[in-house]
């Protein structure tokens, strides 16, 4: 046995309470080392033996990750105290002094003091078989890169949880002790781990890939989740585990540029993309269903005069007015589109007969034409109405566009 002097450059006082306990380490059968930061400084034999090192000298003052193999270089660079702040066993490969390689499971824990920490290394490699060592290595490579920035939380296949790291905390406002051995719908209301007699979202089908779901904090609030789902099966049991990352943020933002680019500004309509995808939607459901489906072109009249004389404010006040009334005159599920200054689309679906779109378009006229009362004076205001109906008029989206504004600029000149 090496003496604890020649292995350890520490303070005489924890030399003494090390040199009976570094003894009873070179006894054991798996690799063992005493490490301060990265650096060795003790290395028991077996260790020396599995590493094919001449003497267990020969690892002293090395890093243990010179020993880690280059596949592994991302996961040695999180360094030796995230490994202990894991408290779990890590699958990777060692490069003995011959080049060849082996895998083993490392554990380490933090001594508490002076930066030391006790690694132990398990040869694993006649056990292991090459499948479930690579799904091993991404898993543990994945969940400890990720552990500071994400959240992770493991579950048993009953779906109780097992593990809840500190970024899990944070982002669902639980504590670890609050939420282990609960199940994972109270967190994740829809989350199953199978699918049987339920409709419910199964996460337990979804493995391996990148999931969105809807989570729920402490407070009750919703929040929005992206994540990732890992099995990984021990023995004849299997876990699961979920790297998450709150998106809230990301989906409102998303929301809100969504709803910027179909949107007038100014009145809050859809605009005239929004519009020509709902229309290319009615059009396939005419088709499927054999339905009609009705277009209202609508022409403010009387705004040019307004606008010059009271002034682009006054004018737009105007705009929003009438939008509101053509949303009062209209049911639910029909569209209105601002596609213009003072142009106005209306999308009219599930037509019954050519009756019922000119009687709207006569409850539209009467709406317009009642006076507006404005923040600071009452205007008239009246609008000319183009009429195109699917099929009856036009059988692609285009022609029926024409079709209509065709027609409301016929009532508007009169002719």
């Amino acid at each position: 046995m090496i003496s604890v002097q020649e292995s350890i450059a520490l303070p005489n006082d924890i030399l003494d309470d090390m040199e009976h306990s570094l003894g009873l380490l070179d006894q054991m059968h798996n690799l063992v080392a005493i490490c301060v930061g990265d650096e060795i400084v003790h290395l028991n034999p077996c260790g020396a033996s599995l590493l094919g090192l001449d003497h267990p000298r020969a690892a002293v003052n090395r890093s243990f990750f010179s020993f880690v193999h280059s596949d592994y270089a991302e996961l040695a660079s999180v360094g030796i105290a995230l490994f202990a702040e894991e408290a779990c066993l890590v699958s990777m490969k060692l490069v003995r002094q011959d080049g060849s390689d082996i895998d083993v499971e490392v554990w380490v824990k933090y001594l508490g003091k002076d930066h030391l920490y006790f690694l132990e290394a398990h040869d694993i490699t006649e056990h292991l078989r090459a499948a479930r060592a690579l799904r091993q290595r991404e898993q543990r490579l994945e969940g400890i890169i990720n552990t500071v920035a994400d959240g992770i939380v493991t579950v048993d296949d009953m779906g109780l949880i097992q593990t809840f790291n500190p970024a899990a905390e944070k982002i669902f406002g639980f504590s670890k002790s609050e939420v282990l051995g609960r199940n994972i719908r109270s967190l994740i209301p829809g989350a199953l781990l199978n699918n049987q007699n339920s409709d419910d979202d199964a996460l337990g089908d979804k493995v391996g890939s990148a999931v969105n779901v809807t989570g729920k904090r402490k407070s009750g609030d919703p929040i929005d989740l992206e994540m990732a789902i890992r099995s990984l099966q021990q023995g004849e049991q299997v876990s699961f585990t979920g790297i998450m990352r709150d998106i809230t943020t990301r989906k409102a933002n998303e929301a809100r540029i969504f709803h910027m680019a179909h949107h007038d500004a100014l009145t809050g309509l859809p605009n005239r993309h929004l519009l020509t995808d709902r229309v290319d939607e009615a059009l396939k459901r005419a088709d499927r269903y054999r339905q009609r489906f009705a277009l209202i072109f609508v022409d403010l009249d009387k705004f040019k005069p307004i606008n010059d004389t009271y002034g682009h404010a006054v004018g737009d006040e105007v705009l929003k007015e009438v939008a509101n009334r053509l949303k009062q005159g209209v049911r639910s599920t029909d569209t209105v589109a601002r596609v213009g200054g003072d142009e106005f689309v209306i999308l009219f679906e599930d037509l019954s007969s050519s009756e019922e779109v000119m009687e709207l378009q006569n409850k539209l006229k009467n709406l317009l034409s009642q006076p507006l009362q404005l923040t600071t004076k009452t205007l008239t205001i009246g609008a000319s109405l183009g009429i195109g109906i699917y099929p009856d008029h036009a059988t692609d989206v285009a022609t029926l566009m024409d079709f209509a504004d065709g027609a409301m600029y016929q009532a508007k000149h009169g002719s």
